[in-house]
């Protein structure tokens, strides 16, 4: 009998879905991250502050980490190990107003906690001109376009896969807890906009707005990333913000490895 796509894709995922739920603490600011201070601005004028790890080797990607609303870099930190590890180079960044990239364009103190959301004014769709600035700290850096791959948290998703779905080269795409339109930030079209690279989408079973939005995205990844290039994996019993323990850290790096599910058998090899 022949095995059905979603059998197979089923089994390609059957490790990522054996993850044991841990309560992942928030890092203090103090964890730092492994790597080197990196600081630059972005085109209007934001002062950002960065943490970056080169690759091991050329073949090695390098990853843009964004963390989501009301965090800072450190977020990243078991993940920044396993990518350490691996052999995979990262910028993790704290986006405007979160972390030490609290100075705005005036040279002002400035924080998430008093951006404005309303028709007229977003100042979360600032955050475009941030990976904007940070890519191109990583090609100052010597490290080409096509070797950068974007991992997101909740808001920082968004920022990552609208800027990814403007930059063919980018790939891949992770997005940790997705939401349709955070901060008045919708992605849809931007999913739909990115094609064929592959994607994963992480969540928690517990994290209502991650779970609602994520059968809705990953329809629209298959159609646009493709089937074989979109990976969902759902976690039970725990929440969007208790997300990145070590053990789902080790399975995006296993997933960086091999991000493509294989290809179905043809039928004139089922015998």
């Amino acid at each position: 009998m022949r095995p059905g796509r979603s059998s197979i894709r089923g089994l390609a995922l059957a490790s990522l879905l054996a993850i044991i739920p841990a309560r992942a603490a928030r890092p203090r600011a103090s964890a730092q991250l492994p790597g080197v201070d990196a600081t630059f601005r972005a085109a209007d004028g934001w002062a950002l502050h960065a943490r970056y790890l080169a690759a091991r080797d050329q073949g090695r990607q390098t990853l843009v980490l964004l963390h989501g609303r009301g965090m800072r870099k450190e977020f990243w930190l078991p993940l920044a190990r396993a990518l350490r590890k691996a052999g995979y180079g990262y910028l993790a960044l704290d986006l405007r107003g979160h972390g030490q990239s609290a100075t705005g364009p005036d040279g002002k103190p400035a924080t998430w906690r008093h951006f404005k959301v309303s028709k007229e004014r977003n100042d979360y769709e600032g955050m475009d001109l941030d990976v904007q600035a940070a890519v191109a700290w990583l090609e100052a850096a010597r490290v080409p376009q096509e070797s950068i791959g974007l991992i997101g948290q909740g808001l920082g998703g968004s920022v990552a896969v609208k800027y990814a779905a403007l930059h063919p080269k980018v790939a891949p795409l992770a997005l940790l807890s997705p939401g349709l339109d955070y901060e008045d930030i919708p992605i849809v079209n931007a999913i739909r906009a990115y094609t064929g690279r592959p994607i994963l989408m992480v969540y928690g079973e517990l994290d209502r707005t991650a779970s609602e939005a994520v059968p809705i995205l990953a329809a629209f990844a298959r159609h646009s990333a493709g089937e074989r290039e979109t990976t969902v994996v759902s976690l039970p019993a725990v929440h969007g913000d208790r997300l990145l323990t070590p053990a789902l850290a080790a399975r995006i790096v296993a997933w960086l490895e091999a991000p493509v599910a294989p290809e179905a058998p043809r039928p004139d090899s089922l015998h």
